[in-house]
């Protein structure tokens, strides 16, 4: 055989011809014979053919599987063993090394690792860097000088690869699932409700609901929407411009219509005969409505711990002369007492008859509305 199996040629043993001596015959027809041989059996890739008399088998044999290859800043596809090499390892890839322009690599990957993009040297789809997944497959393209394009990227899930912001999708056109009452729950999943012309989103557990703006909508007025249908078009609702609302029948209600948009109430306040409190309510302004409560923080005159009573802010009846006053301006609320060792009376818990309080018994709590 004029090669051997790794495909190196060697001419036949004692063929070499000497000086002024004849050569034999049957020499010369062993060294023709095996030369014709040769030339007549399909060239090993290694001798430069490609090992195959048929074409297919001789892009077979020109597309090896390679050795697995590490990942790196720089995967030098150039120190490949095959066209097809599976990347192992998780470092970020900027680079693929230098082999000649119109050279072809398949990479599958192991595992998460990062492909940087770059306009120039790593050309990928979308204009954006890929993370990889086991089993993703890659296929690039040298444009030489360690230039490559990403001809095509597939996951191995199945799924697309992420689109870079700003990317106009023309095709394919988008379908969605439809159904009369949907409810999808994973994570994403996106299903139109045919009846009610709404977007119903699974979030991993349950679901979003988007309804759709009404039909028909008029400048300044209000949709209103239900637990289970979309939005639908008041009649005769409107909010204009200064958020005044106004309601069939000329209701209108605005900030400056409600009698009161801020409330305040005070800590509980020890109660003390003589004595004088100043409280800041933190309104802005003096607070037109201001009413008192006690509580009641130990058992006094028929009422239990944690009730509470409203008391009349001014003079109690009763002698001697009980009640406490209360001033309010913009800033605070000020509380004077009256000079009775029981500053405060009220109804028994239990008889209704008049009862004097024990001021260490209960606690003072103001209520201001403005």
């Amino acid at each position: 055989m004029p090669r051997d199996g790794s495909g190196v040629y060697s001419k036949p043993a004692g063929i070499d011809a000497s000086p002024n001596t004849t050569i034999e015959s049957a020499d010369w027809n062993a060294f023709t014979a095996d030369v014709e041989q040769d030339l007549n059996t399909a060239r090993p890739v290694v001798a430069g053919g490609t090992g195959s008399g048929t074409s297919v088998g001789g892009n077979d044999n020109l597309s090896k599987v390679g050795a697995d290859m590490a990942s790196a800043s720089t995967l030098n596809l150039a120190n490949a063993t095959g066209t097809l090499v599976t990347v192992t390892g998780t470092t970020t890839i900027t680079a693929l090394g230098t082999v000649v322009a119109g050279a072809e690599r398949e990479l599958i990957f192991a595992g998460a690792l990062t492909l940087t993009h770059n306009a120039t040297s790593l050309i990928l789809p979308g204009g954006a860097n890929i993370t990889t997944a086991a089993g993703d497959v890659a296929r690039f393209r040298s444009l030489g000088g360690g230039n490559w394009r990403c001809m095509s990227y597939q996951r191995g899930n199945g799924a697309a690869i992420a689109v870079a912001p700003n990317t106009t999708v023309a095709t394919p056109t988008l379908t969605l699932k439809q159904s009369a009452a949907p409810t999808p729950t994973a994570e994403g999943d996106i299903q139109w409700d045919s009846d009610d012309d709404r977007l119903v989103v699974g979030d991993g557990a349950a679901q979003a609901v988007f309804s759709k703006n009404p039909a028909t909508t008029v400048d300044n007025t209000v949709p209103r929407h239900d637990g289970t249908k979309g939005a639908t078009q008041t009649s005769g609702v409107t909010i204009d411009d200064s958020n005044k609302l106004t309601a069939p029948g000329g209701l209108a209600t605005s900030a400056g219509d409600l009698p009161f948009t801020k409330v305040f109430e005070s800590a509980q306040q020890t109660i003390t005969s003589g004595g004088t409190l100043t409280i800041a309510h933190g309104l802005g302004v003096s607070p037109p409505l201001v009413i008192a409560v006690l509580k009641c923080v130990t058992a006094d005159a028929g009422w239990s711990i944690g009730n509470e009573i409203t008391i009349n802010i001014g003079k109690h009846d009763g002698s001697p002369e009980r009640g406490f006053g209360v001033r309010q301006d913009a800033t605070n609320l000020y509380v004077v007492y009256a000079t009775s060792s029981n500053v405060m009376e009220y109804k028994d818990g239990v008889s209704g008859a008049n009862a004097a309080l024990t001021n260490s018994s209960w606690r003072l709590v103001l209520r201001a509305w403005a």
